[in-house]
């Protein structure tokens, strides 16, 4: 898997398949869609290996794995060489059980789907209330 990995600069834009990784902040290792100040750039071949790697940092985010990793006593930060070696271990210990990695992201990716439909479900709920409500308190 061909990668490139490095720190994002706020005024550089990047085309084709890339995503973000918080670089500070006790989310330090979170993945985004969107650049921030503080965070690096992953870029990709192809989109595939870009869903597959952003599900890896998402995975390890969620589940702590950059938190020894990180330095810092007032703001924590992720060094751009921690992150290469935390992505590339993971992704060799991962490469032998591709099938099931795959078939995880895939499942993973529905579940966001659902989950933002969910979201979008509440947020209507939420302003309809708040319509009701009015509606009350202008009588």
């Amino acid at each position: 898997m061909q990668v490139l990995i490095k720190t994002h600069r706020m005024n550089r834009t990047y085309r084709g398949n890339h995503f973000f990784v918080l670089s500070k902040g006790n989310n330090a290792g979170r993945p985004m869609d969107k650049p921030c100040p503080n965070c690096f750039v992953i870029i990709t071949k192809c989109p595939h290996e870009k869903q597959l790697l952003y599900w890896l940092c998402s995975a390890l985010w969620q589940c702590g794995y950059f938190k020894p990793h990180l330095c810092g006593s007032v703001i924590p930060f992720l060094r751009l060489p921690e992150l290469k070696t935390i992505i590339r271990n993971t992704h060799i210990r991962i490469e032998n059980r591709k099938a099931a990695y795959e078939k995880a992201v895939d499942t993973l990716n529905k579940l966001l789907a659902v989950q933002k439909k969910l979201s979008n479900q509440l947020h209507l709920i939420h302003e309809t209330k708040k319509k009701v409500l009015w509606q009350f308190l202008r009588v």
